[in-house]
């Protein structure tokens, strides 16, 4: 089998720059090992406009948002099938000086938000919050889903384990098993960077911070789901009374096994912004735990290119917790470099 790209790993990296590809007319496989403990299959997919302490945009937000709406909105046309949801994010604040934080803030944030003067529920809401209109939510599952219908339709996913071992240069082209290309692209989040699952591979030079995260899955009776709500944690409707919580961060460990502390964590800190538990204003059942890690590289942007010993070998990853606002432009300028249409952005660029 030839191809012009053999790209590995099939998270929200691997499926948006196959879509480029293929829309530039190149031709590609996508190999996963479908495992279950991607971070992309485990995400909550949030797009969240202001983030953080700071309450401030994402890194090129202005730009990229449009970019990742008009992509996930092409793609569910094409499908016929509903995976990208627009939702308001409230943010309710934490303390008075957050509170004041916010009022001192720049245009720049404004134009994000506004701040709401009540809200209806169980929440602690004694020093007010803020309302996000352009937030929204990507469904992973039913995105991957659909990224790999449109594969398997083209002939152009595998279900494999990889291994780089198993891959041969010769003549200038990339060779695995049956496959001849051009050029592989490593799209492999956390697990293809060094330390995780003890991989040792072509970029375990990468220095990273990847962080464990643990999400609830959780019913709860009577809370508006019509938006989302964060303040310490978050917590993100699912209909019929489900919904996501999360999340922690985990510097230590590397792994995809949830853990009785970190549903702790995640349940304290939602106590502490609002009402829950059965002798409380709403009851709250916790239904499923998962963990995932986060892919997470040098102030956490995404990083593309290719090996500096091997130019055979590219390199897609780093999205971190803001992979579904930043993956479809980044996919997009990265195919374009492949298919030399631009010149690689420097600040894409792999660390030197």
């Amino acid at each position: 089998m030839k191809v012009d790209y053999l790209i590995i790993g099939q998270g929200l990296a691997g499926s948006t720059l196959a879509i480029e590809l293929l829309r530039r007319g190149r031709s590609v496989l996508v190999v996963d090992r479908q495992d279950g403990t991607g971070s992309t299959r485990i995400a909550a997919g949030l797009i969240t406009p202001l983030t953080g302490r700071g309450m401030n945009p994402a890194w090129r937000q202005q730009y990229y948002l449009p970019k990742a709406v008009a992509f996930y909105h092409g793609l569910e046309k094409e499908s016929g099938r509903k995976f990208y949801h627009h939702m308001p994010v409230v943010r309710v604040f934490a303390s008075e000086k957050e509170r004041e934080k916010w009022r001192g803030k720049t245009d720049e944030q404004h134009q994000w938000a506004h701040e709401l003067d009540e809200l209806d529920g169980p929440f602690q809401y004694q020093y007010g919050g803020i309302e996000m209109p352009d937030g929204a939510w990507l469904d992973t599952l039913a995105f991957l889903h659909v990224v790999q219908d449109k594969l398997m339709d083209t002939g152009s996913w595998r279900e494999a384990a990889f291994a780089e071992e198993d891959v041969s240069f010769v003549d200038g082209q990339v060779e695995w098993q049956d496959v001849v290309a051009d050029k592989i692209i490593l799209c492999q989040g956390a697990y293809g960077l060094n330390g995780v699952d003890g991989y040792k591979g072509w970029f375990s030079y990468m220095h990273h911070r990847s962080a464990k995260g643990e999400i609830l899955n959780v019913w709860i009776d009577g809370l508006d789901d019509a938006r989302r709500y964060h303040c310490q944690g978050w917590l993100a409707p699912r209909g019929g009374g489900m919904w996501k919580a999360g999340s922690n961060y985990d510097w230590k460990h590397m792994d995809a096994i949830p853990t009785d502390a970190g549903k702790s964590d995640v349940l304290a800190k939602l106590n502490t912004w609002l009402e829950l538990g059965p002798d409380k204003d709403v009851p709250i059942e916790v239904i499923d735990h998962e963990a995932g890690i986060r892919p997470i590289i040098r102030n956490s942007r995404p990083v593309v290119g290719f090996h500096p010993e091997i130019p055979q070998v590219g390199f897609f990853n780093g999205l971190g917790s803001k992979g579904s606002l930043m993956a479809p432009a980044v996919a997009e300028h990265f195919a374009a470099y492949l298919c030399g249409e631009s010149e690689l952005d420097e600040e894409l660029g792999l660390p030197q």
